[in-house]
């Protein structure tokens, strides 16, 4: 049975916004890699009856409950009176808990506020998670039987929302715990990402109906960023060589569907991609982009190769006039008269630097343009990529966006462009 759980994040700072919540991220890493299922994340507010409610809610769906904060010694940490209300268990004063709380202060020649005693209250028939170098000890309950559902078992944990004692405590004892006593680490959760570019999302799915249905084994996700598709594929096994079995099948069903448009596996990006081709093939790359935003020259410079190949000469232009094309210049607003103009461009970079390639794109829409946009921005989009020993090809493309994105899938776009080139 693969194990559940619920992270729940406690304290008005975090739903204010006044901070951001990153133990939960930390968290879920942690329980994925015990082959934990984390189904939800829960913050809530600094008030007793909504804890009360996510203690109680969180128990009756998840095997385990994890929760960080509210475990200090002020009137608005409130951990260990919901935990104890929601699951029916009075608090009582842990002598030893109490002792190692004297002992830090002591240590810290400083004087124990009487507040701090709160500190050592547990739930009755909870176990104490140490907190070496915190007056925050946790908690660890078993929900009792039949408190919230009968034949359903929950463990929680409470953890103190400082991060460093946290992890500490996590590390030291509650993954001990979640391994030797519930079965946790026996499988784990696995991951394998295809990444995609050149179809959208609701195209995916309409090329492969039922990849994305929720009782599939393996999962499989979809995310988009910045006109980036990834495809998730998720599955809980116990080795790795086992994972890589079951996840074959989808993989061959995915390329098969969607063929070229598939840049990459794992994390890599479409300008990783493309380097990697001309680092193959030993290609010279040439770059000419027009107008704002310019983004092609940049990415693949960030990777440049020590062996020579990739992209060897960049420029960048505000507008076609000033190409110093002459009369191949006018007219530019025409779609073939401006492929027409940038192929000369991308023809006379390629033979005056000895070049393998040349990438020709433009005309990036200016920024004003972009902001001024009463819908989400268009723009016809060029592309020319002279190539030695062979013909120029030439696109023309209409690409809009969100503003943030625009010039990332522009960008992209020419950067796909060259890839499907040398990919044939």
């Amino acid at each position: 049975m693969t194990l559940s759980a619920e992270i729940l994040s406690i304290g008005d700072e975090l739903t204010s916004g006044q901070r951001l919540d990153t133990n939960s991220q930390y968290l879920s890493q942690k329980l994925s890699d015990l082959g934990v299922h984390v189904r939800f994340h829960t913050t809530i507010g600094d008030e007793l009856a909504d804890n009360v409610a996510a203690f109680r809610i969180a128990a009756g769906r998840v095997n385990i409950v994890i929760a960080t904060g509210g475990l200090g010694p002020t009137a608005d940490d409130l951990t260990r009176e919901a935990i104890s209300e929601a699951f029916g268990l009075p608090l009582e004063l842990r002598p030893e808990a109490l002792t190692h709380i004297e002992s830090l202060f002591a240590l810290r020649k400083r004087p124990m506020p009487e507040r701090n005693r709160v500190q050592a209250m547990f739930p009755q028939t909870s176990r104490i998670i140490p907190n070496p170098h915190g007056t925050a000890p946790g908690i660890d309950v078993d929900v009792p039987q039949g408190c919230i559902a009968e034949n359903h078992r929950c463990r929680v944990f409470a953890l103190p929302g400082v991060p460093a004692e946290m992890f500490e405590m996590l590390d030291a004892t509650v993954v001990e715990r979640l391994t030797q006593e519930m079965g946790a680490g026996e499988t784990r959760w696995r991951y394998h990402s295809l990444k995609v570019f050149g179809i959208g999302e609701s195209d995916v799915e309409h090329r492969l109906p039922t990849l994305i249905a929720r009782d599939r084994v393996p999962r499989v996700g979809i995310t988009v960023s910045r006109a980036t598709i990834t495809l998730r594929i998720a599955a809980p096994t116990t080795t790795d060589a086992e994972f890589q079995q079951l996840i074959a099948p989808t993989v061959d069903e995915i390329r098969n569907a969607l063929g070229d448009r598939i840049f990459g596996e794992g994390e890599i990006e479409i300008h990783e991609a493309v380097q990697r081709l001309l680092d193959q093939r030993q290609i010279r790359l040439g770059v000419i982009e027009v107008g704002a935003g310019c983004r092609v020259a940049h990415m693949l410079a960030s990777l440049q190769s020590p062996s020579g190949s990739g992209i060897v000469a960049s420029q960048r232009f505000a507008s076609m006039s000033e190409l110093n094309l002459g009369q191949e210049c006018t007219g530019v607003t025409d779609p073939s008269k401006l492929q027409e103009s940038l192929s000369h461009a991308a023809q006379r970079m390629l033979q005056t630097h000895a070049l393998d390639r040349c990438l020709a794109v433009g005309i990036y829409p200016t920024s004003l343009e972009v902001a001024s946009a009463e819908l989400m921005p268009y723009a016809d989009f060029t592309m020319c990529l002279a190539r030695r020993g062979a013909d120029t090809k030439s696109s023309t493309v209409s690409l809009g966006g969100h503003p943030d994105v625009l010039y990332h899938r522009l960008a992209k776009t020419a950067l796909n462009f060259l890839r499907l080139d040398l990919v044939k």
